[in-house]
């Protein structure tokens, strides 16, 4: 009868740690909502000021407590001012103009603070994705060349890649975050000069569902 009582007790045990093994590995937020302000540095910050900026992403879990998040940021360009656009010999002014952002996937290592009240976590996130800068170009009346009246605009946007680096603290479900983005819009554009601004900072709030 012993001997029944003991395996009944360590069925159970193993029942219970096996529970507690799968909602570790399985339960966890999946969606990050966040919020926060653009910090333009550099050349970046002679065209545009800090701007509002949010973000969605899903996330994933991988092998040793290691997340990856596939997701997008949208920014509002505010205190906006003209910059040279050269279009093939004549050099005239544009202005940034609409949503900016990147669609990518970033990288997060996890590590998992002691709490006793709440559950703690701070995370270092490596990011990469592609990257586009909305800008309104002009289209000129006919024979008066660059220095004539506009005519009308075209939204375009220039197009490169985007990774950085950051730190993100949790509590529960909510945390702050830090991110450092290199975003070279002038590598692979014509248009505007290799020195055009690339680099920036994300500050912000999230939330994690």
């Amino acid at each position: 009868m012993k001997i029944y009582f003991a395996l009944t007790a360590f069925a159970f045990c193993l029942t219970v740690n096996a529970q507690q093994t799968v909602t570790d590995i399985t339960f966890y937020e999946r969606v990050i909502i966040e919020a926060g302000v653009k910090v333009p540095v550099g050349n970046l910050a002679d065209i545009i000021g800090p701007s509002p900026e949010l973000g969605l992403w899903y996330r994933t879990r991988m092998p040793n407590n290691d997340m990856i998040d596939a997701g997008f940021s949208l920014y509002m360009p505010t205190n906006s001012r003209e910059f040279d656009y050269k279009d093939g010999t004549e050099v005239y002014k544009v202005k940034p103009a609409g949503v900016s952002g990147m669609v990518g996937v970033r990288i997060d290592k996890l590590y998992i603070l002691r709490g006793v009240h709440c559950k703690k976590s701070l995370e270092w996130s490596t990011t990469g994705g592609y990257a586009f800068f909305m800008y309104n170009d002009k289209q000129f009346e006919s024979g008066n060349g660059r220095t004539g009246n506009t005519a009308h605009t075209h939204a375009k946007a220039l197009s490169t890649f985007q990774v950085g680096q950051g730190l993100k603290y949790t509590i529960n479900n909510m945390g702050i975050q830090l991110h450092y983005n290199y975003t070279p819009y002038g590598l692979f554009s014509d248009h505007v000069p290799g020195n055009f601004g690339s680099h920036s900072f994300t500050l912000g709030l999230f939330y994690k569902q």
